[in-house]
């Protein structure tokens, strides 16, 4: 249909451009050519002028019908093809100078990609030429020269030659027209099916372009950040827009990729950066946000209902871990009447360490059991880390060696306090000497990355896949629970976790999930 509008808007230019042109011969042919012969043409011309208007008003006629464009193409080459005629005829026939006119309206034929239209318009332009001059002779009782059937056939030659070459020609035109339309009609079909998926689309996508202004985005996004759909505002111009998103598009130092998780509105989305291979039409970025509420939802009840399996199997555990420091507390209680005053500043000791050990075995406990729901916020890394350091080690024995590069984070700032709080103790109960612990943190293109690491000898080898779970491995002093709380809580946030070991050092990674994905690929 919008092929059809538009062949019908070209036809009727042509038909305007082409009466212009025919007006303007006549004024020419009345003013430069008409006074210099001696037969008295006015009336003729004005008869002709009368026959312009009439072919005029019924190609009009035609247009108005809603008739097929090839066929109104013919009637108005037709009316030219006449109009012609009777413009040789009336200026001299064999000697006029118009002639020529003939070959235009081939050429102007051979434009509109129509092979048969423009064999027929050259037929009858010999048609229309042959028959101008011979009634002009007739009318004018003349002879035609002696040379005259040469000098027609040469001209009639030439007038199908340039039907044949514009035939040629019209049909290229009509096959690159066809392609034309099929590449117009292809784009046409694309960008209804973009707008179709778009829309259709439950995950929001934003497209960005170098200077992060939204080019393009689907309702999904819209809703998601309150924006108009022809909005061209810079995402870094949205107030709600997740800061570390924007920290990576600034920053990606050839990064072309990022995931990461953001809460809004009490909904969890899952953001996925990308970057296209090359620019088109200025995109540089895409962004995906999926909601994962429900699937977090579910996560959180399986971890639940994990805890509670778990609990089970851990109350035998836990009795005997119990049991232990009962038992002692009992003795020594038992036994400090009866000795002397040396001994029972030893039992004291012993004692107040054992009520210090069931403090902690109940605190990890507590901490191990509670539920976990991450609040990330923008918080200074390098507060948090000496805060943890300063609990941990507060005699400020072992002065561990810290590093850090990472200025602002948005995480959670009291569930990596616990993390940092149990991997660095654990290193302290296991370090030898002073300066043999050290916590490094970097940061590269918005990804983080916290290291712990101890010299104090190794995890063996029989229990390091089983490190993860509640009283698998118990250090000097330790409770059991301290590394299944950190994989808890690692969990919970999509943080990843690994350890390496060795017979000299152990080292705890804890990272975001998209550095792991890039580290390892």
């Amino acid at each position: 249909m919008t092929i059809e509008l538009e062949n019908r808007s070209q036809l009727l230019q042509l038909l305007l451009w082409r009466g212009m042109a025919m007006v303007l011969i006549l004024l020419m042919v009345n003013w430069f050519y008409l006074p210099n012969i001696a037969l008295d043409y006015h009336q003729l011309l004005a008869y002709i002028a009368l026959l312009f208007v009439v072919f005029s008003v019924t190609q009009s006629f035609f247009f108005r019908r809603q008739w097929p464009v090839s066929i109104q193409l013919f009637f108005q080459f037709f009316s030219d093809i006449l109009l012609v005629s009777l413009l040789v005829f009336v200026t001299g026939g064999y000697e006029s100078p118009f002639i020529l006119l003939f070959g235009l309206v081939i050429v102007a034929a051979g434009t509109q990609a129509n092979v048969l239209l423009v064999l027929s318009i050259a037929v009858l332009a010999c048609m229309g030429y042959l028959a101008a001059i011979y009634s002009f002779a007739w009318w004018q009782s003349v002879l035609l020269p002696l040379d005259a059937t040469l000098t027609l056939l040469l001209q009639i030659s030439v007038l199908l030659l340039v039907g044949g070459v514009m035939a040629v020609i019209s049909r290229r035109h009509a096959a690159l027209s066809d392609k034309s339309r099929h590449a117009a009609q292809q784009h046409q079909d694309f960008q209804a099916l973009h707008t179709h998926l778009m829309a259709s689309m439950q995950e929001g996508v934003l497209v960005l372009d170098e200077q992060l202004t939204i080019r393009d985005s689907n309702p999904a996004a819209r809703a998601i950040f309150q924006v108009s759909e022809n909005s061209q505002l810079k995402v870094t111009e949205l107030y709600s827009f997740p800061q570390q998103v924007v920290r990576f598009l600034k920053s990606s130092a050839g990064e072309e990729s990022y995931r990461c998780e953001w809460r809004q509105d009490k909904a969890e989305y899952l953001i996925t950066v990308g970057k296209f291979s090359e620019l088109y039409a200025g995109a540089c970025w895409w962004l995906t946000l999926t909601d994962v509420s429900e699937l977090r939802g579910l996560e959180k009840e399986v971890v639940e209902h994990q805890k509670l399996a778990a609990m089970g199997r851990m109350a035998a555990m836990l009795a005997h871990e119990l049991r232990n420091p009962m038992q002692t507390i009992a003795q020594a209680v038992e036994l400090v009447s009866r000795v002397g005053e040396k001994q029972q500043l030893d039992i004291q000791r012993i004692i107040s360490e054992e009520i210090l050990r069931l403090n902690r075995l109940v605190t990890d406990m507590l901490d191990y059991t509670k539920p976990l729901t991450p609040k990330p916020k923008d918080i200074e890394v390098f507060d948090l880390l000496i805060a943890s350091v300063e609990q941990v080690d507060s005699e400020q024995k072992y002065f561990i060696d810290l590093e850090c590069d990472v200025g602002i984070l948005n995480i959670d700032a009291d569930h990596m306090r616990l993390v940092l709080d149990n991997l660095l103790r654990n290193a302290v109960l296991s370090s030898p000497a002073p300066h043999s612990v050290s916590l490094h943190v970097s940061e590269h293109a918005g990804h983080w990355q916290f290291t712990v690491t101890d010299h104090g000898g190794g995890i063996p080898e029989s229990i390091r896949a089983q490190i993860f779970e509640p009283f698998a491995s118990q250090r000097a002093g330790g409770t059991g629970l301290g590394l299944a709380t950190v994989w808890q809580v690692c969990h919970v946030n999509q943080w990843q976790i690994d350890v390496e070991s060795d017979a000299d050092t152990t080292t705890f990674r804890v990272w975001s999930e998209h550095a792991e994905r890039e580290s390892y690929g």
